[in-house]
């Protein structure tokens, strides 16, 4: 295991911050209808409180809210949305909304900013206070945004909320070289294995859960994912598909091409493939669908070789058809039209689902003429009884159809219908049949409660015949069009879930620290079009949803939406305590699945990845597990010398997930760690345990080619060596002064060059659809850059503006570089963050089908200025204690790693209580002394930068944490740390940059 420190050529700018009084600018605010936003800034945050107020750190904005005294007749949906964003990714704030009582009304406490609340407008004059709390901060400051957002009043009032446990989920995203291309994802369950297989593109990956490896883990770890490559399933397609018979575990794999699809199937979860054959002269060239299920009594053919049927429908222009398989999809018969002559085109027809009693359903969001003789535009289910040879025409009376999403329908274990989709206003409503979709009732807009105001992509999942739940992105931005990339909108994954019948629900915000969409929109097409069409959702024999999405919103994006990366990363979100589907497996022994009362915490997941450890500084990090309905207010942190113990406890972490073990001795060549999580109803069991060696430090120099690696891409996948990407970097070395070095590296080329008409090209879809380009498609080798757009079904048109630098070049090994200008970004500086590298691969055209694809991923400037001196300069600054009473003593030492060939010359150190010594000398020492008096408490970052006989600086952060206490809570302790929790996110944040998630975008008919 390495830690990795990169090169900044910032950091003695972030070392410099000045000292200044904790206050918000301004002091106080007011939202009306008449001036529905206000704003204040707070900062610079120097103490961490570990949100202990009495520690100073906490900042108060006092807001008035005025409206009229029967504003909550006339706008019962108002509500207040107030947002935090940090301008350092190195700083975690908290935020609480307090009545004049000092009532928490409302708060939000991430592991990392951006911070949200949502409150009640409520109605009259009311003075309110926005707190700011500094839990782990590092100098930086905080803005806030507060608006009143009235949905007017035919949003009506919020929906009746459910009672009783709510469910509980975890994301589980897969890793760097995986999943970088999931736009539209559909995954299979297999209750047989366990396994969930889902499809990325053209890649079926076998995705696995801890805990049911063969040394299993607990369930809170990340799953394990799988390439698990087809036969012909693995060449370019304009859609994919995939599905899972769970009687049987056969997993189908479906590649539309045209009227006809690429078909194959595993009975073995991906090891293995066999050909089949599907798509029917008289299909459908676009938006497939499959399913298993019965067959209708006195339904079932005597030639079936298959314990069930195999549906394929697909639409074209006007009609769809589906064609049913009776020998488990080696061969499909005719297919039949389900979209009646009452229905005109445009509508977008949803996955194909069966009852248990054998009834093939197909939903549609159609414009459709109803039987009824009504002209209108419904969202419809189409109901064949006769293993889907014949279709009636079920609509959705109260719906508005001719939404952009595709609906979705679920069926329930006693046949109970349930319907999700996106109405005409945008919202996403559910539906309820009881008669096979003769009738439909408890019509609710399930993100009512999120105040969501534009939603895409529903999906429906069934159980018993009163419980089901319907996944969904939304939004509560209402200005702007929703479609388009100057909507400034911020998009997050529902899931809303019934446990009576749809008469009331639970809605959770499954992906509250990591949106789905920044800004930009979810578009028809065009660069916002990388999410496609739809998501999906399956169930497992427990009942549990496991809800398949792609992420659009990865790397810089997270911290600042604004800058949208517009991924497509495959991501699956699994129920992990609370009610199931199943109401058989509430209050299961042993499970998380509690139905009325809180239970303690599942066992965490101690994080051999995450954890760091080296001669200076060992950080012990794990995931999260389920809080059993009850918040988790402590992890203990366990260590001992040996995997076997014994263990002593080491230090309390609170509610964060990491902890910086002050305690742990150099000499200590290994350390093992376990974590105990506590709730309020008690301690879970203990985690698996993690060793910690102490390891090298890797230096990330972007001083040299490649530089820094900022995506991979598994290997395999390419269609040939040339056009396999295995990443992509950047460096900005000295003798390229004003230009990155963007590295495109292939496994290998053939004959030790790019292929003719060859086309490696980078998009840049946050630049302003910039791209950079080795294009050989009109003859030599040549290197360019301009804008791209979409002119339709994902096909992009290349306007060049001018050539790369001359020294752009390729090698034998597969390595494509591209010199480029940074002046083409615009604003290149140091601490800029360059968005969306989206690398893609193809030939005979530009416009060409991509054969490979990595990113997007983002990549933080940082200038060539260190890159002049001999090598790399880095400082230390060790501390006799980090924490006592006041007034406290500490005595620091200071040195340094000089650059080859040099000597350290000066040093500076800001104490954090805004004392300060400047270029003090070394005098020919490898290390300095100097003493400090701390008179007042607080958490204080001292920071430290030394230069060398060179002239460089030092380019890391080093830096102690001093906690002072008044004498009744910190206890005395020496130490030789890198600091507390605002030092670890520096850390993480600034030492090992912008380390982000890497999707590829999309690509075929996408772009």
């Amino acid at each position: 295991m390495l830690n990795v420190i990169v090169r900044l050529c910032t950091g003695a700018a972030v070392l410099g911050l000045a000292a200044s009084a904790w206050a918000t600018d301004p002091a106080s605010g007011e939202v009306s209808p008449a001036a529905p936003e206000t704003s204040f800034t707070s900062g610079p945050a120097l103490v961490s409180n570990n949100g202990d107020c009495s520690l100073g750190g906490c900042d108060d904005f006092a807001l008035s809210v005025n409206l009229p005294a029967n504003y909550d007749q006339t706008s019962p949906a108002a509500f207040l949305q107030i947002d935090l964003t940090s301008n350092s990714p190195a700083d975690d704030f908290d935020m609480e909304l307090r009545d004049a009582n000092g009532n928490v009304l409302g708060s939000s406490g991430n592991a990392l900013t951006p911070e949200q609340i949502i409150a009640p407008a409520g109605t009259g004059l009311r003075q309110l206070v926005v707190r700011v709390v500094n839990f782990a901060v590092a100098g930086g400051t905080a803005t806030v945004v507060i608006k009143l957002v009235d949905p007017g009043p035919d949003a009506g009032p919020p929906v009746a909320a459910a009672t009783g446990i709510a469910p509980r989920f975890k994301i589980h995203v897969s890793p760097p070289e995986l999943g970088n291309d999931s736009g539209e994802p559909t995954l299979g369950y297999n209750p047989l294995t366990k396994r969930v297989m889902f499809i990325d593109f053209t890649n079926p990956l076998r995705v696995t859960f801890q805990e049911n490896q063969p040394e299993p883990l607990p369930a809170s770890c990340s799953a394990q994912w799988e390439l698990k490559l087809g036969t012909i399933t693995t060449l370019n397609t304009l859609d994919p598909i995939m599905t899972t018979d769970q009687d049987t575990g056969r997993t189908f794999n479906s590649q539309l091409s045209g009227a006809n699809s690429l078909f194959e199937f595993s009975d073995d979860d991906g090891d293995t493939w066999t050909p089949g054959q599907v798509g029917p002269p008289n299909g459908g060239a676009d938006h497939q669908g499959l399913v298993a299920g019965p067959y209708p009594e006195g339904q079932r053919p005597p030639t079936a070789l298959y314990d069930n049927a195999i549906y394929y429908c697909s639409q074209s222009v006007v009609a769809a058809f589906c064609s049913r398989s009776d020998d488990g999809g080696q061969t499909f018969g005719p297919g039949f039209p389900f979209k009646n002559d009452e229905c005109s085109a445009g509508g977008l027809h949803g996955h194909p689902k069966v009852a248990p009693d054998g009834t093939l359903y197909v939903p549609d969001s159609s414009q459709c003429v109803l039987p009824i003789g009504e002209s209108a535009e419904k969202v419809v289910a189409f109901v064949s009884e006769d293993a889907g040879q014949t279709y009636d025409v079920r609509p959705i009376l109260d719906s508005a159809g001719g939404a952009g999403s595709d609906p979705s329908i679920a069926i329930a274990t006693d046949g109970t219908l349930y319907m999700c989709y996106e109405d005409g206003d945008g919202k996403n409503y559910v539906s309820v049949s009881h008669d096979k979709g003769e009738t439909w009732i408890n019509r609710t807009d399930v993100g009512a409660a999120a105040k969501l105001v534009h939603t895409r992509f529903p999906a429906m999942i069934a159980g018993d015949g009163d419980r089901a739940a319907c996944a969904f992105l939304g939004t509560s931005t209402a200005e702007g069009d929703p479609n388009d990339l100057s909507f400034e909108g911020v998009w997050y994954g529902y899931i809303a879930t019934t446990y009576d019948g749809g008469e009331t629900w639970h809605l959770e915000n499954v992906t509250p620290n990591d949106p789905v969409q920044g800004f930009g929109g979810v578009g028809p097409d065009g660069t916002n079009r990388n999410l496609l069409d739809f998501n999906d959702l399956e169930l497992d024999e427990f009942g549990r949803p496991l809800f398949a999405y792609a992420d659009g919103c990865i790397g810089g994006c997270v911290q600042d939406p604004s800058k949208n990366s517009f991924g497509a990363k495959g991501t699956i979100v699994r129920q992990s305590g609370g009610r199931t589907l199943f109401a058989e497996f509430d209050d299961l022994a042993g499970s998380q699945f509690n139905s009325a009362a809180a239970i303690r915490p599942a066992a965490a997941c101690a994080s051999q990845s995450l954890s760091k450890r080296t001669n200076i500084q060992t950080l012990v990090a794990w995931e999260a597990p389920d809080n059993g309905g009850s918040p988790i207010t402590n992890y203990q942190v366990f260590r001992a010398n040996s995997a076997a113990g014994p263990f002593a406890m080491v230090g309390n972490a609170g509610a964060k997930t990491q902890f910086i073990d002050a305690s742990a001795d150099p000499a200590q060549e290994f350390y093992y760690y376990r974590i105990v999580a506590v709730n309020a109803v008690g301690q879970a069991l203990e985690s698996n345990v993690i060793e910690l060696p102490i390891t090298v430090e890797e230096i990330v120099d972007t001083c040299v080619v490649p530089g820094e690696v900022i995506a991979t891409d598994a290997t395999g996948d390419g269609a040939g060596d040339d056009t396999d990407i295995e990443f992509v970097a950047v460096a900005e070395p000295a003798d390229f002064e004003g230009n990155f070095v963007i590295t495109m590296k292939m496994v290998g080329f053939a004959g030790g060059q790019p292929a003719p008409t060859s086309f490696y090209v980078v998009l840049f879809p946050s630049e302003d659809n910039l791209y950079i380009a080795l294009d050989s498609t009109q003859g030599p080798i040549r290197y360019t850059f301009g804008n791209y757009a979409d002119v339709g079904q994902g096909v992009l048109a290349f306007t060049e503006a001018g050539e790369l630098d001359e020294r752009s070049s390729f090698a034998a090994d597969g390595s494509v570089f591209l010199v480029t200008p940074k002046s083409i970004f615009g604003s290149a500086d140091p601490g800029d963050i360059i968005a969306g590298f989206d690398a893609r691969v193809r030939v005979g055209s530009q416009s060409a089908t991509s054969r490979d694809t990595a990113g997007p991923a983002d990549y933080t400037v940082r200038g060539t200025a260190a890159c002049a001196a001999a090598g790399i300069l880095l400082a230390d600054l060790r501390a006799s204690r980090n924490s006592g009473s006041a007034p406290l003593d500490v005595s620091f030492t200071i040195g340094g790693q000089p650059s080859a060939g040099e000597t350290l010359e000066s040093w500076s150190i800001q104490f954090g209580d805004g004392q300060s010594l400047e270029d003090q000398p070394f005098n020919g020492a490898s290390t300095a002394a100097v003493s400090h008096t701390y008179q007042s408490t607080g958490t204080f970052p001292a920071r430290v930068t030394v230069t060398d006989s060179s002239g460089a600086s030092s380019t890391n952060v080093a830096q102690q944490f001093i906690e002072v206490g008044t004498g009744g809570g910190v206890n005395d302790a020496s130490g030789d740390r890198f600091g507390g929790s605002g030092s670890l996110l520096i850390w993480l944040g600034l030492l090992l940059g912008v380390m982000a998630r890497r999707p590829r975008s999309a690509s075929s008919r996408r772009r």
